[in-house]
């Protein structure tokens, strides 16, 4: 049999000290945090996307990643007092439905809209077909 220690006051059992509980962070909380503040960045990442802004009389926005083959001036038709940002996601909105399509630019002075396209997926007609739907088209 093995032996007991056994305490020098009065003969009991020497007690070994219980180990500290180890204190564990809060899981619930922590990830509850963290899943809203992703929540809000992603929200304020969408507001964000869709906002225009107009930067030295321009708008524009990149609608795919292309190689740009070719580049295409339309001249556009806006009636008086129509704001460039309104005319800018009218724009965007009608070319958004084409392919091949990269940055596009919304002048306001003069109305026009400067577009980079890859002509192995669209042509300038296709382009005018495109605008045609937001009344703008000069003819």
């Amino acid at each position: 049999m093995a032996k007991r220690k056994k305490s020098k006051a009065d003969g009991a059992p020497a007690s070994v000290p219980a180990p500290m509980p180890v204190k564990k962070a809060p899981v619930m909380p922590i990830t509850v945090v963290v899943i809203l503040v992703l929540v809000v960045v992603a929200v304020i990442a969408a507001t964000n996307a869709n906002r225009l802004e107009v930067v030295d009389g321009k708008v524009s926005r990149i609608m795919a990643t292309v190689d740009e083959c070719a580049f295409a001036t339309l001249t556009l038709d806006v009636p008086p007092g129509e704001p460039v940002e309104e005319v800018a996601a009218n724009v965007f909105d009608a070319l958004s439905r084409g392919v091949g399509i990269g940055l596009v630019t919304v002048h306001e002075t003069p109305p026009v809209v400067e577009i980079d396209y890859c002509q192995s997926y669209t042509s300038e007609p296709q382009l005018r077909e495109l605008l045609a739907t937001t009344g703008y088209l000069a003819p």
